[in-house]
Formats: structure tokens, C-alpha cells, sequence
């Protein structure tokens, strides 16, 4: 009794706790070089040494092996697994003959179901001790294996830091008269050049920065902060002063080339244009409101991001199983046990590309974040905030706890259909309250439960790797767009994001809007006709009133806003008031399409906010730099409809010319006949020229650019749809393996 009361773990108790406890210890002998548990099993006791002596050596997970401080008598093991319910950490050996006494797991958890008091006593008298072993392993990874009068001297001198999410370390241009060591979360690094910041990389667990600046002169211009440095998640760190680190080096000189070889594999590091991730990229998930569907659907993200890789997927009830610990979850981030948890995770995450956490249940009683929630929300890198399409689009009280929080995450919105769900409906009216504020929404998603291909989608975005398609413009020539898009679909490669000019818009909102290659086919057959689509009027503006064309848009799209699409939907129009490239993201679908198809001289311009917009072909006929600027890190495949000039040539006509002339050269069997362009070829040609420009600009955007010869149909030949389609089949079928043997 006297032994254990003595012991800072619980010399605090309450007298009935302590009796309880004192009660409760068995004692277990001990022979010298016997080996009490080893490094990685199963946590089911702890130990306290009675007499004797106790060796402790812990491997990392590079093979290298630490030796920690011996334990003598009053000393204790197990503590750090009968807390967490974890694995041992090292492997415990007697030093000499030694009698311990040994408390069970088992009989640990029903006392501190009994006396509360026992946990939050050890776990506060814990806190150096987890410090001092998380010091020690962070040290050997950075400088090796220590004599352990080094060490004990060292680890006297180190200061801890804790690191909020968005936090600050240190900054461009500061002295650098500190280095760090990274023992869990995550440091960015990010310069200014020009006024703006553009993010280098990232160090995890283990890694360690500043030491260049501690092995240069302290009033050098070298001993300057390169970048800013700051947490994306909360973040504990080991600071070593300068003259720690000085010291340091003077007592073992060899320790400068293991940093000078550390500091030059991380610039080659840095300097990769692609690099690899810390740890895995994490997505946690909001309920707008409580309920089943966002667990269901974290469930199948975690599920449909397998393919991607490797998937940790955690809720309260599986992190309590996987980590050993009934009610784990619910530990508060400022309890001293709360660094094990972070660090536990830290080291799942590293292991695994994705991670998908259920913060459910989201909100305590008070309509606070619960424990879980806060730790995953500031652990994330994308917080998908998950309504129904159909409920209540009000902001919720979890979203007004999210201001609460020091995340640095994107928030993205999640909208969930019922699986025979036509099209989605009502998108403005959820993103309107969500795009302004402290915390605003930076993409959304609609998902329909049970849809693979909707969650495949899905998790190609968030991985960063969706396949974005840019048609172009091209009149009648445009269904050649829908012999790509069959030709696609048989290759198994699913669209992510659509765009286009012109003709290609309408492709493109089909495609948004879910059409198969089959519906298109059906659209394109209702277009066949020109003389009941084109309505011809005075040519004061266009030679047709497009009447029936908008109509037929109509007709078709409904009510539909390009934030409605099942995929993400743009279109361009070239905008003559401004002189400008207008890009629609937004508004009603049929509208941003009429706009892009506007072809000057043949359908009349669209009036949008006071200014004219007509055909996007004008301005960008095949937008795929603008692809590539939603999908940086995508596929972006690009169709190129191959065209000759409208105006070849050759022509023969004066300086002069006089349309009548034209007309009475063709009338007149005697006359020599005019050879002069129209006015729809000239506009065509203008086009065109602009088209070629372009191009030849923003190729290089497209990781695959699908050209289809279609210069053999007229602009306005609608009639031979069926031959432009399998044109565009073939022309794909045959150039897609390229892109294939790229991915």
C-alpha cells in the first residue's frame, strides 16, 4: 500500500481509490535476462518494480533499436498500454533478479469504472513520462543511437510546443536561431515571392527543420528563415535552441553529416514538382443533421476510395475497437492522453493514402463539437459537410460550432439523393448562406447512396485525379462529340467534369446532366431538321430569331441550374461588351448554352446583365486551358474538331464589292462569275483564325487531344448526324490508347 500511494501516478488519490488499487496488484518474480512482454504485444498489465532492476530497448519501424532509461525499484512499466489499450512499446527485460507487482488490464478498467479519479491521475502524472519516450524515439530517428548520458543531458534541455491548426512556427526572414522536430501532426512550408505564397511541402512525424539555419553564423544572411512555417493540423514539436544544438555537436561531431545528408535528401525532396504526401490525405465527414445517411455514406467513400488506395476509415465505436480503449474517442484534446491518440492515428495515417473519419456523433449536449469531431476536424485536410438534397437547406448548429475551430480544411458540400433520383434540384438554394463568411463552401457534390459511379467520381475529386472533358465548338460538325463520348464509355473511362464552347456546350450539359451517349444520339436526331430549327428573320442581328432553338433548349433542360448538374458543368461565350472570354459556371443551364452557341451572323446574341454574349468558339473554341484550371491535377482530354479555312480560296473580286454585282455575275450566263467569300465565311473564318491561335497556345493543357477530321460537313449540316457520330467514334477508338499508356 505504502509502495503504491508513494508513486506520483497515485499519490493523489482518494483514500478509497487507493485502498481499491493497492488491493488489486499481484506480484509476479522476475529472473535476470527473463523477458517480462515484448515490444508489440498485446498490452494486458502494468508493472511496478518492487526490487531488481528492469532493461528497456524499443525498435523503430527502419529496424534501427533505442535503448530507454533502466527502470530500479518505484519505477513502472506497462503504464502507457494499460492507459491507451495499446500494444507495448518496447521490449522490457530483467536486469537482475527483480520482484514486480503487476496490475491486469482487465482489473484497471473495472477500478477506474468504480473511481474515475484513477485515470485522470495517471494520465496527468503520464504526460512527462509519454513526453520523455516520445522525445527519446524522435531524437534517435534524427541523430541515431545515443549514449544515455547524452541523452538524459539533452532531453533536460528540450521545449515542447503545441501547434494549433493554421498556426505559425516560425516565418520568412526570421532569425533562425531554433530547430524543430516534428513528434506528431503536420508542418507546410510556403514562401512569398511577388506578394504571393505558393506552398513548398510538408514534414511529417519524425522530420526535423531549421537545422540549416543552426549551422550557419548567427548574424549571417544565411541564418534567415527560407519559408514560412506553419501547422495544417495541430501539431506537437520538440524545439532545440541553438546553443543546445552547439552543444550537441561539440560532444559528437558525427552527428553533422547525418544532418548534412537529412537536409540534402529533403531539398531534392522539395524540389520534385509531384511530391509524395506525408500522410494520407484526410476527409472527415459533417452531418448537416444527425442521421444515418452520412455514416451510409462515409461508409461507401471509405469503401469506393479502396481503388485509389489504401483506406483508413475510423467512426468513435471502430477507433474505441482498433485502438484498445472503450471510450477513447471521446478523450478531450487537452487531456495529457490526447498526445497518444494523435500519435496513434499520426502513424495509421502515414501507412495509409486515404482516411475517412465519421464524426458521428458531431455535437455534444451543449451543441459543442464533441471530442471526436474536433479531433477529426482538425486533423483534416477536406471536411465534406453532407445534407439531403431534400431537407431543410438552413444552416445548422454544427456549422456555427465549425467557426469555433482553428481548421485550415476545405469544406465541401456533400448533397445525397434516393437512388432513382432523376436530376437534383434546389443546389442555389443550400450554396447561397455557404459561399460567403468566415467559412465558406469551396465545391460541391451531388451523390445518389448505392450510385458506385457517383462515389467513384466522388473520390476521384478528392483525390485530385477526375478526368475532365473540353468539347469544341463546330456547328453540325459537333456530334462527333457523342461518337467520342461511345467510344469512351466502352473504354470504361468515366467523366468527371464536362465543359465546352458552342456546339460543344450542348454536348457537354448533356453529359452533366447524366445522358448517355445513347440519349445524345436521340438529341442530335431532333436536330436533324434545320428548316425546324431555324426560324430566318430580317438579318439585322443574326439571320435567324433562334426562337426555336431556345425553345428546344428549353424544352429540354427545364429549370435546371448549372449548379445542379450531377457533374461539375462550364461553358464559355465570348462577351462583346467587355472584349472578354465569359466563363458560365453558374445560373440557368439552358441560358449559359444559348449563349455558347450564339454563332455571330446565324443565331441571334443572348443579353446578360446589360452585356451581349454570343458564340463561344469567338472567344475559346475548344476551352481546355480552362479544364485544366479546374483539374490541375487531372486527365484533361480535349476534342479537337479538324477543320480547313471556310474561305480557301481561290477568290477573284476587285478592291470593290458589291453583293449585287455577285449576284448578277451568277445570273448572267455571258458574265465572268465572282469568286468571293460570303459573309457567313468570312465570320466563319474569323473564327477559325482565332480557333488556330489559340490552339496552338494551350495544347499543351490537354493530356490528350482527340482530333476528328469533320472539314468534309458543312457547319450547318445537321441532317448527316448519324456519319459524324461514327466519325468521331473511330477518330477516338483509334487515338484513346495513347492516353491509356500515358495513365
Amino acid at each position: 500500500m505504502d509502495l503504491i500511494t508513494q508513486l506520483p501516478f497515485f499519490s493523489h488519490l482518494p483514500a478509497a481509490a487507493a485502498q481499491a488499487l493497492a488491493a488489486a496488484f499481484e506480484t509476479r518474480p522476475l529472473a535476470a535476462g527473463e523477458t517480462l512482454f515484448k515490444q508489440g504485444a498485446p498490452g494486458e498489465a502494468f508493472y511496478i518494480v518492487q526490487t531488481g532492476g528492469l532493461s528497456v530497448r524499443t525498435r523503430h519501424p527502419d529496424g534501427q533499436e533505442v535503448t530507454l532509461d533502466p527502470l530500479g525499484p518505484g519505477d513502472c512499466s506497462g503504464e502507457m498500454s494499460l492507459l491507451t489499450g495499446q500494444p507495448y512499446h518496447a521490449t522490457v527485460t530483467a536486469s537482475a533478479d527483480s520482484v514486480l507487482l503487476r496490475l491486469p488490464k482487465e482489473t484497471f478498467d473495472r477500478l477506474t469504472a468504480e473511481h474515475p479519479a484513477l485515470i485522470t491521475e495517471l494520465a496527468n502524472a503520464l504526460l512527462p513520462r509519454i513526453q520523455e519516450t516520445q522525445a527519446s524515439l524522435a531524437l534517435a530517428r534524427l541523430f541515431g543511437q545515443m549514449d544515455e548520458a547524452m541523452q538524459h543531458r539533452l532531453q533536460a534541455q528540450l521545449q515542447w510546443r503545441r501547434l494549433d491548426c493554421g498556426e505559425v512556427l516560425c516565418r520568412q526572414g526570421d532569425p533562425g536561431d531554433e530547430m524543430y522536430i516534428v513528434v506528431q501532426g503536420r508542418l507546410r512550408f510556403a514562401v512569398e515571392e511577388g506578394g504571393k505564397r505558393r506552398d513548398l511541402g510538408e514534414v511529417g512525424a519524425g522530420e526535423s527543420i531549421g537545422e540549416f539555419s543552426l549551422m550557419t553564423e548567427r548574424d549571417s544572411p544565411q541564418n534567415r528563415r527560407s519559408a514560412t512555417v506553419y501547422a495544417t493540423r495541430l501539431t506537437d514539436v520538440i524545439v532545440i535552441s541553438r546553443a543546445v544544438f552547439e552543444g550537441l555537436l561539440c560532444q559528437s561531431p558525427e552527428l553533422l553529416l547525418r544532418l548534412t545528408r537529412r537536409i540534402v535528401q529533403r531539398e531534392l525532396l522539395l524540389s520534385q514538382e509531384a511530391r509524395p504526401s506525408v500522410s494520407a490525405q484526410v476527409i472527415a465527414v459533417l452531418p448537416a443533421r444527425p442521421g444515418p445517411a452520412a455514416s451510409a455514406f462515409a461508409r461507401q467513400l471509405a469503401d469506393s476510395l479502396q481503388s485509389l488506395g489504401g483506406t483508413l476509415y475510423l467512426d468513435p465505436s471502430r477507433f474505441d475497437m482498433l485502438y484498445g480503449k472503450p471510450g477513447a474517442a471521446q478523450t478531450p484534446l487537452g487531456s495529457p492522453a490526447s498526445l497518444l491518440i494523435d500519435t496513434w492515428l499520426d502513424e495509421r495515417e502515414r501507412a495509409h493514402p486515404y482516411a475517412v473519419y465519421d464524426t458521428q456523433p458531431a455535437l455534444d449536449e451543449a451543441g459543442l463539437l464533441s471530442p471526436w469531431a474536433l479531433r477529426c476536424v482538425e486533423d483534416a485536410d477536406i471536411l465534406l459537410l453532407v445534407g439531403e438534397g431534400g431537407a431543410d437547406p438552413a444552416l445548422t448548429a454544427l456549422e456555427a460550432a465549425l467557426t469555433a475551430t482553428h481548421t485550415r480544411a476545405r469544406l465541401e458540400l456533400v448533397l445525397l439523393h434516393p437512388a432513382e433520383c432523376p436530376a437534383p434540384s434546389g443546389t442555389l438554394a443550400w450554396l447561397a448562406p455557404r459561399q460567403a463568411g468566415e467559412f465558406p463552401v469551396r465545391a460541391h457534390h451531388h451523390v445518389r447512396l448505392g450510385h458506385a459511379a457517383d462515389f467513384r467520381r466522388l473520390g476521384r475529386r478528392l483525390s485530385g485525379r477526375p478526368i475532365g472533358l473540353a468539347l469544341s465548338g463546330g456547328g453540325a460538325r459537333g456530334w462527333a462529340h457523342i461518337g467520342v463520348l461511345q467510344a469512351l464509355e466502352e473504354a470504361g473511362l468515366e467523366v468527371d467534369w464536362v465543359g465546352g464552347a458552342s456546339m460543344g456546350a450542348i454536348i457537354a450539359g448533356g453529359i452533366a446532366m447524366g445522358w448517355p451517349s445513347q440519349q445524345l444520339s436521340d438529341l442530335a436526331a431532333r436536330f436533324s431538321n434545320p428548316k425546324k430549327l431555324l426560324d430566318y428573320t430580317l438579318p439585322y442581328a443574326s439571320i435567324t430569331a433562334t426562337r426555336r432553338i431556345t425553345a428546344l433548349l428549353q424544352e429540354l433542360i427545364g429549370e435546371t441550374q448549372v449548379e445542379d448538374t450531377w457533374r461539375p458543368f462550364f461553358c464559355v461565350s465570348a462577351n462583346l461588351t467587355r472584349g472578354e472570354e465569359q466563363l458560365h459556371t453558374h445560373g440557368p443551364l439552358w441560358k449559359a448554352i444559348r449563349a455558347s452557341m450564339a454563332f455571330p451572323g446565324v443565331f441571334a446574341p443572348v443579353a446578360d446583365e446589360g452585356c451581349v454574349l454570343i458564340d463561344g468558339g469567338a472567344a475559346n473554341n475548344l476551352p481546355i486551358d480552362r479544364m485544366r484550371e479546374f483539374c490541375p491535377s487531372g486527365t484533361v482530354i480535349g476534342v479537337n474538331l479538324l477543320t480547313s479555312s471556310p474561305v480557301p480560296g481561290p477568290y477573284d473580286f476587285g478592291p470593290s464589292l458589291s453583293g449585287w454585282q455577285v449576284l448578277r455575275s451568277r445570273l448572267n450566263p455571258f458574265a465572268r462569275a465572282l469568286k468571293a467569300p460570303n459573309l457567313l465565311d468570312i465570320v466563319a473564318g474569323v473564327v477559325y483564325s482565332n480557333n488556330c491561335y489559340r490552339l496552338n497556345e494551350t495544347w499543351r493543357c490537354a493530356d490528350l487531344l482527340i482530333n476528328v477530321p469533320v472539314e468534309a460537313y458543312g457547319l450547318l449540316e445537321f441532317d448527316k448526324y448519324l456519319q459524324v457520330i461514327e466519325l468521331g467514334y473511330r477518330a477516338a477508338k483509334e487515338q484513346l490508347p495513347k492516353l491509356e499508356r500515358a495513365l
